[in-house]
């Protein structure tokens, strides 16, 4: 099994770590880090997220951080479709698919 972000999910990351780091690169680092180590985290454990039935789509919170990523497991493969920070407007979070 193996994790691949959509482009849409990989660019809101990049986007968040980006703003983090034009003002504490030390913090946008630690995040990054942290990305990784949950990305760890989901491949051996990838039913632990917060299952939605509806869409069969996984919610993992980033200890630590602000940030959640929804992922969705076909195959042998864990799509992560979104990357959002908590302190967003959740009226703009994208829609599951």
């Amino acid at each position: 099994m193996r994790i691949e972000w959509t482009v849409e999910a990989a660019d809101e990351l990049d986007r968040m770590l980006t703003y983090i780091a034009a003002q504490d690169t030390y913090a946008a680092d630690l995040i990054a880090e942290r990305v990784m180590k949950a990305e760890e985290n989901i491949l051996h454990f990838p039913k632990a997220g917060s299952y939605d039935a509806e869409t069969d789509t996984y919610d993992r919170y980033i200890p630590k951080t602000r940030i959640v990523l929804t992922y969705a497991i076909r195959d042998d493969i864990i799509w992560v479709i979104t990357a959002w920070h908590t302190s967003r407007d959740p009226a703009t979070k994208p829609v599951r698919s």
